[in-house]
């Protein structure tokens, strides 16, 4: 059997699918198990994935996998292919994050040690889709390659409301704010073809993140002057308040993706180590940010409004909570700024 899934992935190997284990007992299994927690940092679960080429109607209720949003396998459908290798945008950027992120050199670089062939045949070249649907495609006649699915979403941006009660250099902060927001609505955010299905979304999810990013610090931030002026969130403001957008806990995610982002906007974001703390110690073995010994801050260039922006950004966002408690968010990412015409 030699079964690929959407994004590369050799089910057949996989040691979340159903082959692997067909021959092991009991014993051989919970090795087994153990042994890809030590080399991939998760223990693939007991019932298998009935891998995600099955379609919906026929994965069991009770499967916890494959995962029924992945934006790799709804684009994948929707453009009436068998893979990624298929279509034209190939390898775009979401199956780049899924299919190229465990390989045997990013492993071994985790592990600080080189794994068994052995190890390496067992564990990590099923992961290694991009190779794999690369050598897939190279199979194929011209004529097989075809055009994705584009998806049509509006970016939902509220106007700037001019007539706002404020002195004129107040006013200009709050539309210095408005124009950041309007900015990272617009943006691409350092994606690639973000007309596909799966760009599509992936880029709704980061613009999510960063504009969650900035509404923590925003709303629930201290000022602090060390060497600039900063808004400060201690841990467990920030953990509190992430939302929906879980993947704020991830720090590759948030040093790479989303600090990188801000950055393109004039805005300087960093995680910073307690006294007594480590740089190493602040994150666990698999990525996730622990619950103690870092801070958050931010600052904004004076090409985008400097501390004045600043305080403007913590006068809206505060009003917002204030006035919508849990959906102040949702006007927040649309921009809507029709809170500040209201008198207290």
């Amino acid at each position: 059997m030699n079964l690929v899934s959407k994004c590369g992935i050799a089910c057949s190997t996989c040691p979340w699918g159903p082959y692997p284990r067909n021959t092991m007992t009991a014993k051989d299994f919970d090795q087994y198990r153990n042994n890809a927690k030590r080399i991939l940092g998760y223990m693939p679960i007991k019932t298998p994935c009935p891998t995600c080429q099955t379609p919906n109607s026929k994965i069991p209720a009770a499967s916890k996998l494959p995962n029924l949003r992945c934006l790799i396998r709804q684009c994948v459908d929707k453009s009436g292919i068998a893979n990624c290798a298929y279509c034209k945008r190939f390898p775009c950027d979401t199956v780049k994050a899924t299919g190229g992120a465990w390989h045997r050199k990013s492993i071994e670089e985790r592990l600080g040690t080189p794994i068994s062939e052995e190890e390496y045949h067992m564990f990590v070249e099923p992961f290694e889709g991009i190779s794999r649907l690369m050598t897939i495609r190279a199979t194929f006649r011209s004529e097989e390659i075809v055009e994705p699915a584009i998806a049509h979403i509006k970016t939902e941006i509220a106007g700037f409301p001019e007539n706002l009660p404020f002195p004129k250099d107040e006013k200009a902060s709050f539309k210095a704010v408005h124009k950041l927001l309007t900015t990272i609505k617009e943006s691409p955010l350092g994606l690639r073809d973000p007309d596909t299905f799966a760009q599509q979304r992936t880029l709704e999810n980061r613009r999510a993140h960063v504009l969650r990013f900035l509404w923590i610090l925003g709303c629930y931030g201290k000022f602090e002057n060390d060497k600039g002026v900063y808004l400060v969130v201690d841990t467990n403001t920030y953990e509190a308040n992430r939302g929906s957008e879980k993947t704020l806990a991830i720090w590759s995610f948030v040093k790479n993706t989303v600090f990188n982002a801000l950055s393109e906007f004039g805005v300087r974001a960093e995680r910073v180590a307690l006294k007594g703390f480590k740089e190493e110690e602040l994150a666990t073995g698999t990525g996730y940010m622990r619950s103690r010994g870092w801070q958050m801050k931010m600052s904004f260039d004076e090409e985008i409004g400097g501390k004045p922006a600043l305080e403007a950004l913590q006068t809206y966002t505060r009003k917002l909570e204030e006035k919508y408690g849990k959906k102040a968010f949702q006007h927040f990412s649309d921009a809507d700024m029709q809170v500040l015409l209201i008198k207290k």
